[in-house]
């Protein structure tokens, strides 16, 4: 690494759970790309490469890494999704007004735009 160069650890943005009481709300717009790690950002690139995005990930994601490379998974069902590789998920836009508000780490650190998103399955 160059001097001066900060060393990222890598970040699975997550939505924050909902309030005790309250049920999370899942935005069912069908959504996909290749996951990508940008800056230590977990970042959806469009198939064509010329679009990436932050998405900011329901609870019940995880973030791993084994011998070929790091996935997304579903912690109640194990399904994994590789990096690199195109998935499709559930999700809709999020304003960067809002996030910036509510996300102000992943905003100065991933940048826009954004979306929330889960795994189906």
């Amino acid at each position: 690494m160059r001097r001066g160069a900060r060393k990222w650890q890598t970040c699975l943005p997550r939505l924050d759970p909902p309030l005790p009481g309250q049920e999370e709300v899942y935005l069912t717009a069908a959504l996909g790309g290749i996951p990508v790690i940008e800056r230590g950002c977990v970042r959806i690139a469009s198939p064509s490469g010329d679009r990436r995005e932050t998405v900011l990930w329901h609870h019940g994601t995880d973030l791993n890494k084994d011998s070929h490379g790091y996935f997304l998974r579903n912690s109640k069902t194990g399904t994994q999704y590789r990096f690199g590789t195109v998935i499709a998920f559930g999700g809709g836009e999020m304003p960067a007004k809002w996030a910036a508000q509510k996300y102000p780490e992943v905003v100065r650190r991933c940048g826009p735009p954004y979306s929330s998103g889960w795994l189906p399955k």
